[in-house]
């Protein structure tokens, strides 16, 4: 008997085995699949923030290990309450990878740096922009700028202006350089579906914003002579055979790959590495530097707000600048000529400005207004003098070496408005009024 029972305990011990190694399999194999919420969660996605996310770019991170979490308000979701959003809404699936966007009317300035070394600069957390699009890329995810031309609802001041955030996080992205662009690519694409999906519902008129399909990373190599692409070749214009003034030798220029119709900026350096500058040192008071801006609508508010705040501008509006009149089709300045001579009046009794050495980069700049592409829209040009100043001293500043300055700005204000590929002429601006100088060195 005892044999017997101890084959009856070996089958129950095998049966149990077997239905433990079943059971254990089973879970391996759903954990492996996940939760089971896949369906369900993606049903989410495309339901979720009024429908105004992109399934097709977004569907990729959605995971299955656990139902969606969705957060959402905003004046889109419940038109009757009062909101400073339009759209607040975060989707997110386990794992590091969901989705964020914000929405609303601009009733005041842009949120982001507009000054034309923000523009350009490659800013925290490595930066992109998308050609075609207004807007950045960064730590933060995502911004962008986009006009309803019929007005936004549900404003308590009325405003056309629209201000889109989308970041996008993939948990499996790691910080591989690929990933950071394409991740950037998404959160772009998923602005501008936001934005396509409001002016859409208020009905605000005007065509949709396109998907942009590519990046740019905004600190890209510099060639000898400039860097290339149709971002460039908007600034090509920058080089001392068009700009009397600037310091003779190869120039390497700069532009913003935004290819924007609301903004653009350029920058030009003396390159001290083009084989023709080697073993050249400029000397003192040369303009080894020169910047070019535009910004149409609130994005030109919002970047002259940003410079008066630090002091430089000649004021809001015409009055306190020179009131000289700009010929947008020839970017003919009619003073121009006479520049210097203002300049040197205006200096009358021999003013010498005393220029300190914590000023990284003293510079004169010069400010206009247009009206480009129907929209009220500021230009601002400057132009930078190499200086060696030793610690704690100053050098002086007189009346001559001030003409020329002014002189040479102008000038490349007016070059910047005629230029044939530059962003001015392009925009069609017209009716050009040069506000006034700024000595950013005070």
């Amino acid at each position: 008997m005892g044999g017997l029972t101890d084959r009856v305990w070996l089958r129950y011990a095998i049966l149990f085995a077997l239905i433990t190694a079943l059971v254990t399999g089973a879970n391996i194999a759903i954990g492996s699949r996940g939760g089971g919420h896949l369906a369900a969660n993606r049903d989410q996605l495309r339901k979720a923030c009024d429908g105004a996310l992109p399934y097709g770019d977004l569907q990729g991170l959605v995971r299955d290990a656990r139902p969606g979490e969705l957060r959402q308000h905003g004046t889109m979701l419940a038109p009757g309450q009062q909101s400073r959003s339009l759209l607040d809404c975060s989707l997110s699936w386990g794992g590091g990878n969901g989705v964020t966007v914000h929405a609303e009317a601009l009733v005041s300035d842009v949120p982001q740096g507009m000054e034309t070394r923000q523009i350009l600069g490659p800013g925290p957390g490595g930066t992109f922009t998308a050609p075609g699009t207004t807007g950045r890329y960064g730590a933060r995810g995502a911004w962008l700028v986009a006009e309803c031309q019929g007005g936004l609802d549900g404003r308590v001041r009325p405003t056309t202006d629209l201000y889109v955030t989308a970041k996008v996080a993939d948990g499996s992205a790691g910080a591989a350089a690929g990933a950071n662009r394409t991740t950037a690519l998404t959160g772009f694409r998923t602005a501008v579906h936001v934005a396509n999906a409001i002016t859409r519902a208020q009905r605000c008129g005007g065509p949709p914003l396109d998907p942009p399909n590519r990046v740019v990373a905004t600190a890209g190599d510099q060639g000898e002579g400039g860097s290339t692409g149709p971002a460039s070749r908007r600034c090509d214009w920058i080089s001392p055979s068009s700009v009397p003034g600037l310091r003779p030798g190869a120039w390497a220029t700069r532009g913003d790959a935004q290819d924007s119709t609301s903004l653009s900026a350029c920058t030009g350096e003396w390159d001290p590495d083009a084989r023709h500058n080697k073993g050249v040192a400029p000397r003192d008071w040369q303009i080894t530097g020169v910047e070019a801006a535009s910004w149409a609508g609130v994005l030109g508010r919002s970047a002259y707000d940003s410079y008066e705040r630090e002091g430089h501008v000649p004021g809001w509006g015409a009055a306190d600048g020179d009131n000289r009149l700009v010929d947008a089709e020839t970017g003919a300045d009619d003073d121009a000529e006479s520049g210097a001579a203002e300049a040197e009046e205006t200096d009358a009794g021999d003013r010498v400005d005393r220029v300190p050495s914590y000023l990284t980069r003293p510079q004169l700049a010069l400010w206009a207004r247009s009206v480009c592409g129907g929209r009220v829209t500021y230009h601002r040009v400057s132009v930078l003098p190499r200086l060696r100043i030793p610690d704690g001293e100053t050098v002086p500043l007189g009346p001559e070496r001030r003409a020329a300055l002014s002189e040479t700005a102008h000038t490349l204000l007016a070059r910047y408005l005629g230029a044939v590929d530059g962003w001015p002429k392009t925009a069609g601006c017209r009716d050009t009024t040069v506000l006034g100088e700024v000595e950013e060195w005070h």
